[in-house]
């Protein structure tokens, strides 16, 4: 885990366990996504060491070895912590096992419920039915947590097994929403409950939206997604879809505003108009120089994204005119970062932080080789 200065790209520190995990498809490294909370970090690596860090200063306030308990998932953990409600919340897996929630403050087992191995997904929380819980995707299956507790609410069986990564949405009127590669797509369901039985009716089935790792996103009432690589607008009051164009490959995507933001599996980065009528981009930016699966992250106007092998950070131009681009006249700054990265790892002396002109609309970046 490392911690950068968000507008120099200057390391501030580092912590490190003694693990390495690789795979021949996935490559090497972490898989989950750091969660922040005021004062903490909360990291979960992909041989299951979940860590909670000081956020100013990394150091280790407490840590636990989950998979002690059961066997690494074929691709690793790939799980980002929940924090909620003063826990830490993971999938592990197994026996009374597949949901562990840890105090926050001391790391001490809170609850632990379900009994299905681990899969690739993240808890949620949502209110469904007027009752909030926590949703995860883990082997086969969408399972519902109570918050309190982690007793098993309910859970719904999915086709292609483990081998895949849903992140479900919950729409209004009770419905969720979920989707998976591999052929399978799409499926949105209701859920209502009646004293102490929970029930599931399934509205409609599509093949014409699969998410294979990546989110979708709810805009106006539509869902888009990266259907197999092409960006698709699905109404989920039918099940149709609206449009389909473009192609990103497995990246990732962010709603900011009335636009998508597209972090594409190439490495460049793709404003869309979120439209119900039609796929049309609004600006292309080569921000990053290879294959890229990681999600961005935007805090406003800076968007740092990264790979396994360089990061940028982006200061946007955020304009009141429906028109203007964010990417406009930034092309320079991203090549330019992309070129120090690649010369950091030839000579990792140099002094990879950097500034362009204040006036352009990519305004300040870092360029630093990842660990």
């Amino acid at each position: 885990m490392v911690s950068y200065d968000l507008l120099t790209g200057k390391e501030r520190w580092v912590h490190t366990d003694s693990t390495r995990f690789q795979t021949i498809l996935a490559g090497i490294g972490p898989r989950a996504t750091p969660t922040v909370d005021e004062s903490r970090v909360c990291t979960y690596g992909a041989q299951g060491h979940l860590n909670c860090l000081d956020l100013e200063t990394g150091r280790k306030i407490w840590g636990h070895r989950t998979l002690a308990e059961s066997d690494v998932p074929d691709h690793g953990i790939s799980c980002s912590p929940l924090l909620y409600d003063g826990a830490a919340i993971v999938s592990v897996g197994g026996q009374n096992n597949a949901l562990v929630a840890f105090e926050a403050e001391t790391g001490e087992v809170r609850w632990r419920g379900g009994d299905s191995d681990a899969g690739y997904s993240s808890p949620a929380v949502s209110r469904i039915s007027g009752r909030k819980q926590i949703l995860i995707f883990n082997d086969g299956q969408l399972a519902a947590h109570d918050v309190g507790n982690g007793s098993l609410l309910w859970s719904e069986p999915w086709p292609n097994g483990p081998e895949c990564v849903a992140q479900p949405i919950v729409l209004p009127g009770d419905r969720v929403f979920l989707s998976t590669g591999y052929g399978i797509g799409s499926t949105l369901f209701r859920v209502t409950h009646a004293g102490r039985r929970w029930e599931r009716s399934v509205l409609w089935e599509t093949p014409r939206m699969k998410l294979k790792f990546s989110n979708a996103v709810v805009h106006e009432g539509l869902i888009y997604g990266l259907d197999d690589g092409i960006l698709a607008c699905l109404d989920p009051a039918t099940g149709k879809r609206q449009w389909k164009g473009g192609r990103y490959g497995h990246g990732q995507i962010l709603l900011v505003g009335d636009r998508i933001l597209v972090q594409a599996e190439s490495g460049e980065l793709v404003l869309v108009e979120a439209d119900a009528s039609r796929h049309r981009e609004v600006a292309r930016h080569p921000a990053l120089s290879d294959k890229t699966w990681n999600n961005p992250a935007l805090a406003a106007p800076y968007l740092p994204v990264r790979n396994h092998r360089e990061a940028i950070c982006f200061k946007l131009a955020f304009e009141p005119s429906p028109q203007a681009s964010a990417f406009r006249t930034g092309t320079r700054s991203a090549r330019s970062a992309a070129r120090v990265a690649s010369q950091h790892e030839r000579d990792p002396t140099m002094n990879t932080a950097a500034r362009v002109d204040a006036s352009e609309a990519i305004g300040t970046w870092a360029a630093v080789s990842i660990r």
